[in-house]
This record gives structure tokens, C-alpha cells and sequence, in this order.
């Protein structure tokens, strides 16, 4: 999931070993999880822009995720007709194999903490399980906080791919409260 910046510091992985048992999830009453069409690549990069202050536009949306041969599938949450979240299914078999890549998950500012980016995230995680595969993984940066929680709640755990990742999940995990169950 990475904004096209140069990084410094990679981003920390969590992975879900299983794609059972995933909670079924309302939205709010005028909102639905749907997957993509071509018209919705302006509202999707307006999301991704604002989510991740990052320079979206349509033809970028076109070319990393709805005409990208890696992304599967990309889902959005609809409100009144405007997209107001999204998230991608990725696939990377050579460095996940068997497993989903949950990518690009933003949702409007205004529209959060009403359950919409864990319903877009567990609609992307029912596809990777129609589509056989047996878990997911997905990347994400240190000060997502929220986006953490989210992720903790959906079943994903923090992942080391080296020496300072447990550090950096500790660090992580101490500002969300969260006791180490990894």
C-alpha cells in the first residue's frame, strides 16, 4: 500500500492465517459495499487523496488498481451516490502464495468510525476466500493507529519480516494498548 513517496522505513506487514469465520457486516442505512465500475475511478482517487494525502487522480487509480494485472478486484463504499471508501484485492503469488493482499483501504474522513472500512475490508476478505485462497496479508505504516486497530480487530497479527519489526510493532502496539498476543 505504498503512496508513491520515497520511504524510508518499509512498512510493517500483519497477515491472517484464515479466511473462516469472517463476521458478516452492516453498513449504515443508505450506504452499500459494491464492487467497482469504471465510472467510479474519479470518487475512488478522490478517497485515496484524501486518505492517504497522497496525489490521486483517475488515470493513477486506472493503472495501480482497476486495470492493474496484480489487483483482482477493487470494491467501494457507495452514500448518496458518492464513493466514500474502497479496498483492493491484490494478488501476489510469488511473495504471498495462497494468500489475498488487502490493499488500498481509505475512507473518506467524514465518513469514518461508522463500520464502513471493516465492511469494505471483510468484503475484499470474503473474495480472497471465493477465490481459494487460505489467508491474507496486508502492509501498512507505523502511525496508522486507527487503521491498526481496525486490522487487530478483523483477525490480522502483526508480522516480522525482520530484527527491527519487533520493535516497531511493540511501539505500535503500546500506543493502541494492546497487549502482545503475537
Amino acid at each position: 500500500m505504498t503512496d508513491g513517496s520515497k520511504r524510508s522505513v518499509p512498512q510493517l506487514l500483519m497477515r491472517r492465517d484464515t479466511l473462516t469465520g469472517l463476521a458478516v457486516c452492516s453498513v449504515p442505512h443508505g450506504c452499500s459495499v459494491r464492487r467497482a465500475v469504471q465510472n467510479d475511478e474519479a470518487g475512488i482517487a478522490g478517497v485515496l487523496s484524501r486518505a492517504f494525502s497522497a496525489d490521486w487522480d483517475a488515470d493513477r487509480v486506472r493503472s495501480s488498481l482497476t486495470r492493474a494485472r496484480d489487483v483482482e478486484s477493487v470494491y467501494v463504499v457507495q452514500a448518496n451516490e458518492q464513493v466514500v471508501g474502497t479496498a483492493s484485492a491484490r494478488v501476489d503469488p510469488v511473495s504471498f502464495p495462497g494468500e489475498g493482499y488487502l490493499h488500498w483501504v481509505g475512507v473518506l474522513p467524514e465518513w469514518q468510525r461508522r463500520g464502513l472500512g471493516r465492511a469494505v475490508c471483510v468484503r475484499v476478505l470474503q473474495r480472497f476466500a471465493e477465490m481459494g485462497l487460505t489467508g491474507a496479508v496486508l502492509e501498512t505504516d507505523d502511525h496508522r493507529l486507527d487503521a491498526v486497530r481496525l486490522y487487530l480487530r478483523l483477525g490480522f497479527r502483526p508480522a516480522n519480516r525482520n530484527d527491527g519489526d519487533q520493535q516497531r510493532w511493540e511501539q505500535v502496539l503500546r500506543a493502541l494498548g494492546e497487549q502482545k498476543e503475537w
